[in-house]
């Protein structure tokens, strides 16, 4: 009895000597990469413990803020040991989404290193004790490639240009067909840009035959988060059609096209050419 008393008496002494384990610093900040939906950062959490027994690290979480906006969270799942009188480095992964950043854009794309706020707590054991460590800090992040990656896999989904709004009418020549149509410019982005050129080619059956193309003549300004139709006036060559008929196209007055081209976007300082292709059914 007098030994659980002394062992005990020596636990409550070395619980009330503890020390609270320090935050100490963020480091090796790196991004690491994007997934689907997300900026993957990692990141060094280093903390020293006074103490001369190790402790352990149960649990820490930590959310990341740019300009007062909740962007991202990074958690450790894992417990770890911090070693007795010692400084310790524990690897974290964070995550920024980024549906969170897309209204920031124009700025973070004008900038090389861009501040965010770190805010949290880690969780402490230590004997009986329970400390929680408090985490305020600020990183410095490059996100400009990670959003231009984004951008550029956002327009080339393959339905940022569509041929809409068709209609026909053979000339007083009889050896021309004019096709007036239009094709809608959908913009998923929260960030304006200029498509500075966009080019069209018509074909037949699958690319053998191209009957006709057009250019965009000047400069079109296409609005964030919007979609705009932009009219176009084709002329086709009846003679070429006529070279690819089949007997179909006449008993049912129509043919289908394939439209390819390419359109250059200009977002800033930066250019995005992205392919566009379509199948639409015009009457004869």
């Amino acid at each position: 009895m007098k030994k659980i008393t002394l062992v005990f008496g020596a636990l409550l002494f070395f619980t009330s000597c503890s020390k609270k384990p320090e935050f100490v610093a963020i480091d090796h900040v790196t991004i690491k990469g994007l997934t689907e939906d997300a900026l993957v950062v990692g990141l060094d959490y280093i903390v020293y413990n006074p103490n001369n027994v190790k402790t352990k690290l149960r649990q820490s979480s930590m959310e990341i803020f740019y300009k007062d906006s909740l962007v991202g969270k990074g958690f450790l799942n894992e417990q770890m040991s911090l070693a007795a009188n010692d400084t310790i480095r524990i690897p974290v992964t964070c995550e920024i989404a980024l549906k969170n950043l897309n209204a920031f854009y124009p700025e973070l794309l004008a900038s090389d290193s861009t501040e965010f706020a770190l805010k949290g707590n880690g969780k402490v054991s230590f004997l009986l004790n329970s400390f929680t460590i408090a985490l305020d800090d600020k990183i410095h992040l490059n996100t400009k490639k990670a959003i231009l990656e984004e951008i550029s896999k956002n327009l080339d989904y393959g339905n940022n240009f569509k041929i809409r709004s068709i209609s026909s009418n053979k000339l007083p020549s009889l050896s021309k067909t004019r096709l007036k149509l239009g094709v809608e410019t959908l913009n998923r982005l929260p960030i304006a840009y200029t498509i500075n050129t966009m080019k069209l080619e018509f074909y037949l059956d699958e690319n053998k035959g191209k009957v006709a193309e057009w250019t965009m003549d000047e400069p079109f300004y296409q609005e964030a988060l919007k979609s705009t139709t932009i009219p176009i006036d084709v002329t086709l060559s009846n003679f070429d059609i006529l070279k690819q008929m089949k007997f179909s196209w006449l008993t049912d007055q129509k043919a289908n096209f394939t439209i390819l081209g390419e359109a250059q976007i200009k977002i800033q300082e930066y250019e995005f050419n992205v392919p566009i292709k379509d199948r639409v059914e015009i009457g004869l």
